[in-house]
């Protein structure tokens, strides 16, 4: 009896031992910050060739740090530099285009204004020598008439006939040297207009290969790989005297200066996990040295579904993908680290939640 009583009591004993351990354990699992295992990513950068062509240099190994702009790698660019230096000859002929129909163009603007002068001194000039001719003719009438009368001789009647008739004469050739001059007025008017005209289209042909230039140039600059962005070279890809072909990759860069912590939380941590949250990532490489993070995206849709969830149990196994960028000013972290994340719950919260 006191053996049954003994066992009695020993597994009495052994029940509460393991049910007080369950309730520790179910307490300490509700009292858990969210949080998992994870594995730090930076942020890749595939420097490619857009030009077919050949690799002349390589200016980075890999481990190298580079800053943005820095040149990488340079290509045989025979061609684009001979494109630039056509398009380059091509913008000089058209300006210098320009140039000459602007000559042009104020030369026989000159031209016309000094017709139009020469045209209103002309006119000017007929105002006078009309007077004097009606004078002359007037003159000559009354020596005609006196001539008659006996009382003027016929040498000085003849001195009045040639002088109205030299007027008349210069009258009739002013005239005629007016209509010249304003014929070669709108002439030289005519020809200042075609070449603003061709100004005009010269202008155009000056942007076009003002533009051509830029496009040379475009494709010059692509001989020259530059970093895109700071980063350390994690692959280099080519080597000097490759052939390369468009969207060849040469060099990859990694930005570690901020990188990205990707894990999951299950789907009951998921109501106590929101965007902004703070989180605390500890890397296998320094333990004891926890960095800080933040939730910048929580994923909309669980992975690991059962085909079929219907129990809880099921449910429980529901997680969600979880992505906090970490700073790594001093470059301590590095991609591919593993991780544990936990998220920090914010002042005031109770345990085991996040504030939104």
């Amino acid at each position: 009896m006191k053996r049954v009583i003994g066992a009695f009591v020993m597994l009495t004993l052994v029940l509460s031992g393991v049910l007080a351990y369950r309730l520790r354990a179910q307490r300490a699992e509700a009292e858990r910050q969210p949080g998992s295992s994870g594995v730090l990513e930076g942020t890749s950068v595939t420097v490619a060739a857009r030009l077919p062509g050949r690799l002349l240099s390589v200016k980075v190994d890999e481990g190298q740090a580079v800053k943005a702009g820095d040149l990488l790698a340079e290509l045989d660019c025979s061609e684009p530099d001979a494109g630039v230096a056509a398009a380059e000859a091509q913008l000089a002929a058209a300006r210098a285009q320009v140039a000459a129909l602007r000559l042009q163009a104020d030369a026989a603007a000159l031209q016309a204004e000094a017709a139009h002068r020469q045209v209103s001194a002309q006119a000017a000039q007929i105002g006078s020598l009309r007077v004097q001719q009606k004078n002359a003719v007037r003159q000559t009438a009354r020596a005609e008439t006196l001539q008659q009368s006996e009382a003027m001789p016929d040498a000085q009647v003849e001195t009045y006939q040639t002088t109205a008739a030299d007027l008349r004469e210069r009258v009739r050739a002013a005239n005629a040297a007016v209509y010249a001059g304003q014929a070669g007025a709108h002439a030289a008017s005519r020809q200042a207009a075609a070449a603003d005209a061709g100004i005009v289209a010269a202008s155009a042909q000056v942007e076009a290969a003002e533009a051509g230039l830029t496009r040379a140039r475009s494709v010059q600059a692509e001989c020259r790989l530059l970093a895109p962005s700071a980063g350390v070279v994690t692959l280099r890809a080519r080597e000097p005297g490759e052939v390369v072909l468009p969207g060849s990759a040469v060099v990859e860069l990694t930005d570690d200066r901020v990188l990205e912590a990707r894990f999951y939380v299950a789907n009951a941590d998921l109501g106590a996990l929101a965007t902004g949250a703070t989180v605390q990532v500890v890397a296998d490489a320094f333990p004891g040295q926890p960095f800080q993070g933040t939730v910048r995206r929580v994923s909309r849709t669980a992975e690991f579904t059962p085909r079929t969830v219907q129990t809880r149990s099921d449910r429980e196994r529901l997680v969600y993908a979880v992505q906090a960028t970490v700073q790594n000013p001093d470059g301590r972290l590095r991609a591919g680290m593993p991780i544990e994340v936990t998220v920090v719950p914010a002042p005031g919260a109770p345990a085991g939640a996040v504030s939104r």
